[in-house]
């Protein structure tokens, strides 16, 4: 009993075995649907045949130089339809949307123009109303479709939205850097008023310094004019000398000597009475 237990448990692994193993057959041979092949074919042979009926549209309804420029212009509507279907699917974002919403407005615009070309001319019937709007509003329309699209798809793109958050990041590097430098030159600046004022102060210190030394020199030669002085022994001329200098020695000035007055020789004078003195007097009061 054991080994026949033993040999259906063998078969039973070896039965899961051919199931795993079918299984990753099978998955390896699934293949999900294909953007491409054939009806990426179909899509380019379309556009061609819009290419060519929006071209001859353009050149037999306008004609001249002004027809093969439109048509050119066709074309470019074409190729930028093309490539805004194409790739739609690999982007993102208001990018993605822009994408989509030209692409849709350049195929309309393509096929409307293929189908007037097709069903008009091939009936040999190009009336003037087709013809009024293929020479006046057909091309400024193309031009303006085209125009925005080559500003507006390149501006929506990712890369802008990281080339402006680069540009945000390069200016407040380059903010702060003008910042720092401000504040260094400021800072420079103040250094330099500091040390004007210090040099300013040593200076006046130096000055002071030389006006006292001045001092000293002007004290001390006093000193020795007033010892100069002083050592005169004649005070007449020691006064003299001070007062000239303008020096004052503090000693009173020398008393000058008045020589006396001679007696009176009374003999020399008539004797006069009490009468004549008195009138001499003027205290007379009869006078």
């Amino acid at each position: 009993m054991k080994l026949f237990g033993i040999g259906q448990a063998f078969a039973s692994e070896r039965q899961q075995q051919r199931q795993s193993a079918d299984l990753r057959n099978e998955a390896e041979e699934f293949e999900l649907a294909s953007d491409g092949g054939y009806l990426l074919l179909l899509k380019g042979v379309l556009f061609a045949l819009f290419g060519y009926y929006n071209a001859r549209l353009f050149i037999v309804t306008i004609g001249s130089w002004e027809g093969y420029m439109t048509a050119f212009c066709a074309l470019a509507g074409e190729g930028t339809a093309l490539y805004c279907i194409n790739n739609y699917t690999r982007s993102a974002g208001a990018h993605r949307a822009g994408l989509g919403l030209f692409g849709v407005l350049l195929t309309l615009f393509s096929i409307t123009h293929a189908s007037i070309s097709f069903f008009r001319m091939e009936s040999g019937a190009t009336s003037d109303r087709v013809r009024f709007y293929c020479e006046n509003v057909a091309f400024p329309l193309l031009f303006s479709l085209l125009l925005l699209a080559a500003v507006a798809i390149p501006l929506l793109h990712w890369r802008k939205k990281i080339a402006t958050e680069q540009a945000k990041a390069q200016v407040k590097i380059a903010s702060s850097r003008a910042h720092l430098l401000a504040e260094s030159s400021r800072m420079r600046g103040e250094n330099l008023l500091e040390r004007e004022r210090l040099d300013q102060l040593e200076e006046q210190i130096k000055m002071e310094n030389e006006y006292i030394g001045k001092l000293e020199q002007f004290a001390r030669l006093k000193e020795r004019e007033k010892g100069v002085i002083e050592s005169i022994a004649d005070p007449a001329v020691r006064e003299q000398i001070a007062t000239s200098m303008g020096m004052n020695t503090g000693q009173p000035p020398p008393q000058r000597r008045v020589a006396p007055l001679p007696p009176i020789n009374r003999a020399a004078f008539p004797s006069r009475g009490p009468q004549t003195e008195q009138r001499a007097g003027g205290n007379s009061p009869n006078a």
